[in-house]
């Protein structure tokens, strides 16, 4: 989850207050669990936008100066004239207040979404102090009431991509309760190629819901500071990353060799549990390598998969931006769990 690092990182040294929000009723401009971050002079993550989030920024930003490590209150806000909002809805913000130094909790919640461990976050959100409980399958057994237990192990059970909400709120003893399931969700993605339109793409796939393997066989060309899902990899053998790759993987195509990119290709054509196969270029291009990949042995029903042009219809140029957008679009829209 992006906001877990987001929110260490900003806590390094300075003093920072999450918000967090729940929907109440009716609509709102983001789902429950959406949060902010808000430092003197930073914010990062979203809560809606709008005059909500012009409001719970001034809030933040005033317990910034007024309170102590671990404050937390709740305020609730309708979203309809008195804000200036027209979703009409109702939703909760729960502010809590730490000083600079990261809480034991949002370690361990890293270290489980590293993992891929899912795990519930439970908040005692009336009191004064913040409260927070982090259950998993491991130490459900071993949390103080049973009814947080039992609620948390359902939404633990919960199939992935299902519908049902992934955050409940409980009345336990006269208090407030939220449990939120967090659970990392990426998809496995191999992009080979770093040139202008592969860096386009990684800029475009970085806050989406993939963990990246980034391949190209020459030195120089990956930047630094990117994102702990996201792999960057210098390798002779570009195409002998494919067996390695894990199932459902998708795979782009986009290296400066149409040779090397004809063998990824042939290397992603023989397995039989790939994803998603796209290549850079034309309809030309496609044909070509439809001819060579036959000539090579692979079925024609198989070469079906191969999706070149790359991106959704509507969206055409030759741009770096542009092709990233619609390949970014193309991918999103198929993304099924």
């Amino acid at each position: 989850m992006s906001w877990i690092v987001d929110f260490q990182n900003l806590l390094r040294g300075q003093p920072c207050v999450l918000v967090t929000l729940k929907l109440l009723s009716g609509s709102a401009p983001r789902d429950s669990g959406s949060r902010m971050m808000v430092t003197a002079d930073h914010v990062a993550g979203s809560v809606g936008g709008g005059n909500l989030e012009y409001q719970a920024v001034v809030t933040a930003r005033d317990l910034l100066q007024n309170r102590t490590d671990g404050h937390q209150e709740l305020q609730l806000y309708g979203l309809g004239p008195a804000l200036n909002q027209c979703c009409g809805g109702a939703v909760a913000l729960l502010y809590e207040f730490f000083e600079g130094s990261s809480p034991t909790w949002l370690e361990e919640l890293r270290l489980a979404s590293d993992d891929g461990q899912p795990v519930v976050l439970a908040h005692a959100v009336e009191r004064p102090l913040s409260c927070k409980l982090l259950i998993s399958d491991a130490n459900a057994a071993e949390t103080a009431h049973e009814k947080i237990s039992e609620a948390a192990l359902n939404l633990l059970r919960k199939p992935v991509g299902g519908s049902a909400l992934a955050f409940e709120e409980l009345q336990i003893s006269g208090e407030n309760w939220w449990l939120e399931l967090i659970r990392e969700k990426r998809r496995p993605l191999v992009l080979f190629g770093a040139g202008h339109v592969g860096q386009a793409v990684i800029r475009a796939l970085s806050p989406l819901p993939f963990s990246v393997t980034w391949a190209d066989s020459r030195a120089g060309l990956f930047p630094s500071g990117l994102p702990d899902h996201i792999r960057a990899m210098r390798t002779d053998d570009p195409a002998g990353l494919v067996t390695g790759a894990p199932a459902g993987s998708l795979f782009i195509v986009m290296t400066h060799s149409h040779q090397l990119d004809e063998d990824i290709c042939f290397e992603v054509l023989q397995r039989d549990d790939f994803a998603w196969l796209g290549l850079i270029g034309s309809a030309t291009k496609r044909r070509r390598f439809v001819h060579r990949l036959e000539q090579r042995g692979i079925e024609p029903s198989r070469l079906e998969a191969l999706v070149c042009p790359l991106g959704l219809a509507g969206i055409r140029g030759k741009q770096p931006a542009t092709i990233a957008l619609s390949l970014a679009a193309q991918l999103m829209s198929n993304n099924r769990e």
